[in-house]
C-alpha cells in the first residue's frame, strides 16, 4: 500500500509539475507578442490615385507652323528669296525652330537672333531685342517713338504642373499641366537710354512718369476706366501726342 501511494504521489507531483511548466510558457508568449492598437486611434492608409488630362496651353507660340521671318545677329535675313519656309517660337526656351517644304528642321537659340516676326491668322506679331535693356530675351513693341517714351511687353511663360488628388472620399487640384502667359511691360524714356519696368498698377504708372503728373492726370480724369494694358498704351500715346506732336 505504501509503495502504491507513493508510485501516486509521484504521479500527481509529475502532473502537477507539468501543469505549472505548460502554463508559464503560454504566459511568456503573451507577454511577448505587442499589444493590439486601440480601435480608436487606429491610422488607417487609404491608397490615393491621380488622373491626368491633356495639358493646357502650349511651350510654343504659335498652334501651328506659320510664316515669318528672322534677322540674325550677323544681319542676315531668313528667308531668302524664293526660300519658302515656316516658323515657330518656344516661348520657355527663346528658341526659333524652322522647316522647309521637305520637312527639314533646325533651330535658332537667343543670342543668334536680333528680331523676328510671325504672321498667323492675318495678324503680325514682332519681336526684338533692345541691347540696352537686356539681350536675354525678346520685347514686343507696342508703341514706338524716335522722339518721345516707347512702350514694350515681354512674354514669358510659367507651367503651372497638375497637383490632382483623388483619395476616395474627397478630390482637390487640377488633373492637367497649364502653360500660362504672363507679360512685363517696359517704358523707355525719351532719348533712349533708359527705361522702368511697369506693372498695371495706378501707382506703378505715376511713379514711372511723375516728371508727367499733369498730362497723366488729364489722362486719368479723361478715361476712368481700370487700369489695364489698352489704357497703359493709351496713357503712353496721350502723352506723346501732347509733348512731342510731329
Amino acid at each position: 500500500m505504501d509503495i502504491l501511494k507513493r508510485i501516486v504521489s509521484s504521479k500527481f507531483f509529475c502532473i502537477t509539475l507539468c501543469m505549472f511548466i505548460l502554463v508559464s510558457r503560454v504566459q511568456a508568449q503573451m507577454n511577448g507578442v505587442a499589444d493590439l492598437p486601440n480601435d480608436g486611434k487606429k491610422n488607417i492608409i487609404l491608397p490615393v490615385f491621380t488622373e491626368r488630362e491633356q495639358d493646357v496651353g502650349s511651350t510654343y507660340f504659335a498652334k501651328k507652323w506659320c510664316r515669318g521671318s528672322i534677322e540674325l545677329t550677323n544681319h542676315r535675313r531668313i528667308p531668302e528669296l524664293n526660300q519658302p519656309l515656316l516658323f515657330n517660337f518656344d516661348k520657355v526656351n527663346n528658341i526659333i525652330f524652322v522647316i522647309n517644304q521637305y520637312g527639314k528642321q533646325w533651330s535658332y537659340p537667343i543670342d543668334s537672333i536680333s528680331s523676328f516676326e510671325f504672321m498667323e491668322n492675318e495678324e503680325t506679331y514682332s519681336f526684338e531685342k533692345i541691347p540696352w535693356i537686356s539681350t536675354n530675351y525678346f520685347l514686343m513693341p507696342m508703341y514706338q517713338s524716335e522722339k518721345g517714351y516707347s512702350l514694350y511687353r515681354r512674354l514669358f511663360t510659367k507651367c503651372v504642373r497638375a497637383e490632382y488628388v483623388n483619395a476616395g472620399y474627397y478630390s482637390e487640384g487640377k488633373k492637367y499641366d497649364e502653360y500660362v502667359d504672363y507679360y512685363e511691360y517696359y517704358l523707355t524714356y525719351p532719348g533712349n537710354t533708359s527705361y522702368r519696368k511697369l506693372t498695371l498698377k495706378e501707382n506703378a504708372i505715376r511713379r514711372a512718369l511723375r516728371e508727367e503728373a499733369g498730362l497723366l492726370q488729364e489722362f486719368f480724369n479723361l478715361h476712368e476706366n481700370e487700369i489695364n494694358e489698352q489704357n497703359l498704351l493709351g496713357i503712353v500715346q496721350y502723352i506723346d501726342d501732347k509733348k512731342f506732336p510731329d
